[in-house]
């Protein structure tokens, strides 16, 4: 009995040991895109693992990107992207790979068992953006250790990124399950292109089925028109007290002082809005509206506060 109880035990260790790292089900990435040079963006960026594909006789992760946000000008209307960015990855042996469709090759995200000076190439994605087919420079790995997040210790890679058109680099810290903690899910040639496209944007928040959401500097895991990223978790503000939340679409509204108030869909939409012209208590009715997660904006003459609403 005893040896069956060891066996049991020890297969529930492995099993959990060789849990899905990258990409699990429900691996979902934020980004907050921001860029005032021609195209113009301002907004969120939200990746997600969508199905699996067989490149090169390689099952591989899907992963589609919605971008929620302005485009063009700051004062132009929000918009959605759909497919804003769709790339191809995978894992094996603690290295994660992208998919090159030009050059129909996989390139190295990051090597988590990499030890300090070890390289790789940078990643050749986006394929035929770059001016002059540059030449692919090598990033190098400066540290390696651990980290615990959600209470799972972590593999941590810091690799030293070159600058494509000078001699100068920039250090990246790269966490398994997560990757990049300060630009976008890679780092490629395109990084440092001299040329318009698309900008990806910097990490805000990562979750998955089994992973509460890591949210390291309190920034955007959702996107409302005014191009201020919003914490989901964040309830309450210095400006307002909005009860109860979740409620089924009667919310009372306690105001410090006058303000406008503006609801907006998950998707960016405006959907309702009232202008409140003194202080005090009153009622907020979207009884109308369908159930769901909805963003708040309150603006005062002193600048603007947000809130996240559950209509159930």
């Amino acid at each position: 009995m005893k040896k069956l109880l060891l066996f049991i035990s020890i297969l529930i260790f492995c099993s959990q040991a060789k849990a899905q790292m990258w990409c699990p089900p429900g691996a979902t990435w934020h980004y907050r895109v921001y860029a005032n040079m021609f195209p113009y963006y301002d907004g969120h960026l939200k990746l997600v693992v969508t199905n699996t594909v067989t490149l090169n006789s390689i099952t591989c992760q899907n992963m589609v990107g919605t971008y929620y946000g302005q485009t063009m000008c700051a004062t132009c209307p929000t918009t959605t992207i759909n497919n804003f960015i769709n790339v191809q990855t995978y894992e094996s042996n603690g290295v994660t790979y992208i998919y090159n469709s030009g050059s129909l090759a996989f390139d190295t995200i990051t090597n988590f068992n990499a030890n300090i000076g070890d390289k790789w190439l940078q990643i050749r994605y986006p394929f035929n953006l770059c001016a002059n087919n540059p030449v692919r420079k090598a990033v190098t790995v400066i540290d390696t250790g651990h980290v615990v997040i959600n209470s799972i210790n972590l593999k941590r890679v810091k690799i030293s990124v070159p600058v494509q058109y000078s001699a100068g680099t920039y250090t990246v810290n790269v966490i398994e399950k997560i990757s990049s903690l300060s630009g976008f899910l890679f780092h490629s040639i395109y990084n440092n292109c001299v040329t318009d496209g698309p900008s990806y944007g910097n990490f805000g928040c990562y979750s998955d089925d089994n992973f509460p959401l890591y949210n390291p500097t309190s920034s955007i895991c959702a996107y409302v028109p005014s191009g201020v990223g919003v914490n989901e978790n964040s309830i309450t503000n210095s400006i307002l007290k909005l009860y109860p939340n979740p409620t089924n679409g009667i919310f009372n509204v306690e105001l410090n002082e006058p303000l406008s108030l503006k609801i907006y869909s998950a998707t960016s939409a405006l959907v309702y809005e009232k202008d409140f012209s003194e202080a005090g208590n009153f009622r907020l009715d979207i009884s109308h509206l369908s159930g769901g997660i909805y963003y708040l904006k309150a603006e005062t003459d002193h600048g603007a506060s947000y809130s996240k609403l559950i209509k159930n």
